[in-house]
């Protein structure tokens, strides 16, 4: 059997995977055309849908826009966040969710099997802190392996 290299059992909030700051969210109680500028604003393909109080409820992402038109309701972008997530045609349970104390290792595995492409890192509380995306994680792992080499080296 092939070790694991040693960095897959660093935590997230030890490795700078992922995006931390400024995330991109929006209200449940915003609208689908809300929603819809923030994709373009902010350059991002999904967003986590939060309550009042900051706790992540849901995913929305680019894909279910385009659900949305393959319904004919995009002639309803006034519609709430929390209408459009319970209206999905594909019904999604919950939000794939990572915490900062879970291993680089666990992140991934849970993105693999969930066959998704990104998870809402939420604190105790469930408040959005980042996201950790495939893409985040293929640069990573992939095509910057010299930046893995310095965090192994640095871990000793």
């Amino acid at each position: 059997m092939i070790p694991k290299p040693r960095f897959l059992q660093r935590r997230i909030n030890e490795v700078a995977i992922g995006t931390f700051r400024e995330i991109a969210t929006v209200q449940e109680s915003a609208s689908v055309y809300d929603a819809l500028t923030m994709f373009v604003e902010r350059r991002v393909s999904a967003l986590p849908v939060v309550d009042d109080k900051g706790k992540v409820v849901a995913l929305y992402s680019r894909f279910d826009v385009i659900n949305l038109a393959a319904q004919k309701n995009y002639n309803n972008l006034n519609m709430t966040m929390r209408e459009a997530v319970s209206s999905r045609a594909c019904c999604m349970e919950g939000v794939l969710k990572c915490y900062p104390h879970e291993t680089l290792e666990t992140v991934i595995d849970r993105i693999a099997k969930a066959e998704v492409h990104r998870l809402v890192l939420v604190d105790r509380d469930d408040v959005v802190r980042g996201i950790v995306s495939l893409s985040d994680l293929l640069q990573a792992l992939v095509l910057t392996p010299a930046g893995i080499d310095a965090l192994e080296n640095t871990s000793e």
